[in-house]
């Protein structure tokens, strides 16, 4: 008999056999709770499409959902009786059920609604994330000890098998299938900045709409409804891990009491804690949406959101209710390294107050990724965990003001972040952006981001020795591994000609991203972020009005020293290099010369743990810097 609903569930990561941590069940679904649960729903058809997700596999996440998706539309094809479609997605699949969702109606990679929705996207009218990780994923305090003490054995391990495996044939990727899913990543970035171009679009068409046609009771104020359900006991995720931040009327969150993260599928048999499990996913799966956010298990979604003041979400404190509120631009404003940030609550507030001025309904938010010491900053990883960090910030921001544009001010590392995630992130686009002791390339290439991103203002210092004998060092000796450059000190290519004189020439029009640059600001590192430019910062992210500067020359002396930063640098590293490794050479000689005598193996002994400790002072040296 034709059913009229039809549960998609999607599997998530791991197969049982992994036996991961302690030998715990995998991501499968297993028959024996697709039977318990088919068995409460007698309205509904289970279906769990068959995916290959084992512990070291390197399928691309973007392949993966779009098998998925032909897979359903296959399925769907051959129902046509179908009425409402349910996607149910357990851990890594809630990912993966987004992704489809987003797709069926329409999303490109770049976020936009590009294409036509699919014949059945009109009939996905709710999805159920069950331990959902719709964030991405990240090992946290919450993690399990035996978990967090061995994270870093077991990342080793995922890179060095996904090497490995890279090399195959049939991989797809170079980078594990779970890393692509850590918070912060492109693959859960996009997806999330899909998910809230899609219901900010059904959103409007349903308000075009006559508001009294036939809903399906799966809907929430005529929108596809998403259902939450996360164990109390999770051991990996939080409730602010698995959904969106900010009260959202089309969400329901349920707690599963007494439920680790792997005791979310065991809800067969008659043992109690089962069966309480048994109806609680069920009621998510198919109780209308209204009795459901009623049920006294269900959560109040304001009691989900952790994360107010960072966000700026609201002019009357973080208490403030944000529902129905328009913000019409929101600026992020970003710190770098050695820097905690104080300077950027300064910035937030002189562009709030410009904003009142000029009757726009402006955020500012200022997160902070925390202090940023030079290691973090030439250590491989440190950036790029920078980066996500600031691609899932991103996201959060387009998540709390949807219909928002979107500008960036940001200082040293925070210009590097912002640059990079432009070019992992298809989705990610920028208003108007302002950099100040830039660390990105001076070859960095604006045009590719046409559309995406609209002006952006540099700031060069005249005597910014940081960048000019680091950053513009590595550049300048093509160290493509470290991915910074010297635009800070020196410019970057593609502002010259002077954006001034494009501008009353008129020219600019031809230009894709219009690049303006102020050679040079007084001063060093932190010149431009200081108080006397906060007015002008204000004015060009929210108004695109130029700075109008006297310009400011670089001596000559600073001229030859900058002209002969490679050089100095290289010295100073070479010098380095020989005070860590002349006590081991010198007493390898001796060692020689005494043909391994006793004395020679102690010499050689005390040279090694001499150059230990060098190293190590200098490595906390570089994590004070």
């Amino acid at each position: 008999m034709d059913k009229r609903i039809l549960i998609v569930a999607v599997r998530g990561w791991t197969n049982t056999g992994d036996q991961l941590l302690r030998g715990e069940p995998g991501g499968e679904f297993p028959s024996e709770a697709l039977s318990a649960l088919q068995s409460e729903l007698a309205d509904a058809s289970i279906w769990a499409p068959e995916l290959d997700l084992p512990m070291f596999s390197m399928r691309n996440a973007e392949s993966v959902a779009r098998e998925l998706f032909i897979a359903i539309d296959a399925k769907l094809t051959a129902m046509p009786n179908v009425e409402s479609v349910v996607l149910l997605g357990y851990s890594a699949g809630s990912l993966l059920t987004r992704r489809v969702f987003c797709m069926a109606q329409g999303a490109d990679d770049s976020g936009e609604l590009s294409n036509e929705p699919v014949a059945w996207a009109s009939k996905i009218h709710r999805l159920v994330m069950l331990a959902g990780i719709t964030r991405g994923w990240e090992f946290s305090t919450a993690s399990p000890d035996h978990v967090r003490f061995a994270s870093p054995v077991l990342q080793s391990v995922a890179r060095a098998v996904g090497w490995f495996k890279s090399w195959s044939a049939s991989s797809e990727s170079k980078t594990p299938f779970i890393w692509q899913l850590k918070r912060g990543a492109p693959f859960v970035v996009s997806t999330r900045i899909q998910y809230i171009n899609v219901m900010e679009s059904l959103r409007k068409t349903s308000m075009r709409h006559d508001t009294g046609k036939s809903l399906s009771p799966l809907h929430a104020d005529g929108l596809p409804s998403t259902v939450f359900l996360l164990g109390a006991r999770d051991e990996f995720i939080s409730p602010a891990d698995c959904t969106e931040l900010g009260p959202r009327a089309e969400f329901a969150f349920v707690e599963l009491g007494g439920s680790n993260h792997s005791e979310a599928l065991q809800v067969a048999g008659g043992d109690e804690a089962n069966v309480a499990r048994r109806k609680r996913l069920a009621a998510a799966l198919v109780e209308g949406f209204a009795q459901l956010s009623a049920e006294p298990w269900a959560l109040p979604a304001g009691d989900i959101d952790d994360y107010l003041d960072p966000m700026d979400l609201s002019e009357s404190g973080s208490q403030g209710s944000i529902a129905g509120e328009r913000v019409d631009h929101a600026v992020m404003v970003v710190h770098g390294i050695r820097d905690s940030g104080f300077w950027t609550k300064r910035v937030a507030r002189e562009i709030k107050t410009l904003a009142r001025r000029s009757s726009i309904n402006a955020r500012a938010p200022s997160p902070s990724y925390g202090y940023f010491s030079m290691w973090d900053f030439v250590k491989p990883g440190g950036r790029q965990k920078a980066t996500y960090w600031f691609m899932e910030r991103y996201a959060d921001v387009r998540s709390h003001f949807p219909n928002a544009q979107i500008s960036f001010v940001g200082h040293s590392n925070g210009t590097y972040i912002a640059a990079r995630a432009l070019e992992l992130c298809s989705a990610i686009k920028f208003e108007r952006v302002v950099f100040a002791g830039s660390v990105v390339r001076r070859d960095y290439a604006w045009g590719r981001f046409s559309g995406r991103v609209g002006g952006v203002l540099n700031y060069v210092g005249n005597a910014d020795g940081v960048v000019a004998f680091l950053p513009a060092v590595f550049e300048f000796l093509r160290l493509r591994w470290l991915d910074v450059g010297g635009a800070g000190a020196f410019g970057l290519h593609d502002a010259e000609p002077p954006p001034a004189l494009r501008r009353m020439l008129g020219s600019h029009a031809d230009i894709p991203v219009e690049l303006t640059e102020v050679r040079f600001v007084e001063g060093g590192h932190g010149a431009a972020i200081g108080e006397g430019y906060w007015p002008e910062i204000a004015r060009f992210v929210l108004l695109n009005e130029i700075p109008k500067r006297a310009p400011v020359i670089r001596t000559q002396r600073t001229e030859a020293l900058f002209r002969w930063a490679p050089a100095i640098t290289v010295l100073g590293v070479g010098i380095a290099a020989t005070f860590l490794t002349l006590p081991i050479l010198v007493a390898t000689f001796i060692a020689l010369v005494a043909r391994a005598s006793v004395l020679g193996t102690v010499l050689l002994t005390l040279a090694v743990l001499v150059s230990l400790g060098i190293s190590w002072l200098l490595s906390r040296f570089l994590k004070a810097w």
